[in-house]
């Protein structure tokens, strides 16, 4: 079993919410959605260890995954505030942002963000060939200007916005962990043939 090391963890919530802050700075769109996967690509790039990205991997107990997902919301957390108080105009665009997430339904933020831990397992998964570039940024616009949850974005969003409603953040975790293992499930014998395809 390989354990979670906490400084990668904490600097994968720092660079998903860097993440944040641009896609705030840029107004959103399919701007702010490209831009924002430059936080995910230094996280895959640089090893740093995302629970949205590794929930489904079977390497970690679910101890070191609940361990994972704190460090990632620390992270996000240091960074958002730092952000919040330095940049008045990314912390009311947050500020907006994060009233919208708390006013939908618990059945709708969990279906988001079930379909956002799809994308994510998608973006962060090893291609069998090529540069996983192009998963990390089709993977990311994918599940923000289709909406979808994103537990450790929102975890950014809220400490940039100081404060969201406190069960939207938990809500996503567990639906971002739901979608991966589900796709993990549909994909495990897809890939699996394509590797020994490949082995041929």
């Amino acid at each position: 079993m390989k354990k979670t090391c906490p400084r990668k963890a904490i600097a994968a919530g720092f660079l998903i919410c860097m993440g944040c802050v641009v896609f705030l700075k840029v107004g959103g769109g399919v701007a702010g959605s490209v831009l924002f996967s430059a936080g995910l690509w230094f996280v895959v790039s640089m090893d740093a260890e995302l629970f949205t990205g590794r929930v489904a991997q079977d390497v970690y107990d679910p101890l070191q995954k609940l361990l994972m997902l704190l460090c990632n919301l620390a992270g996000a957390a240091v960074c958002g505030l730092l952000a919040g108080l330095c940049l008045p105009d990314a912390h009311e665009a947050a500020a907006t942002l994060a009233a919208g997430w708390g006013t939908q339904t618990v059945w709708a933020v969990l279906w988001k963000s079930v379909m956002c831990g799809v994308c994510m397992y998608l973006a962060t998964s090893k291609p069998a060939e090529g540069s996983r570039l192009p998963h990390v940024v089709y993977g990311v616009t994918l599940f923000i200007l289709s909406g979808y949850a994103h537990s450790i974005a929102l975890a950014g969003y809220a400490a940039i916005a100081f404060g969201i409603a406190w069960w939207v953040i938990p809500v996503a975790a567990a639906g971002n962990a739901l979608g991966s293992y589900a796709m993990k499930y549909l994909l495990t014998g897809v890939l699996a043939k394509k590797a020994e395809e490949k082995g041929k």
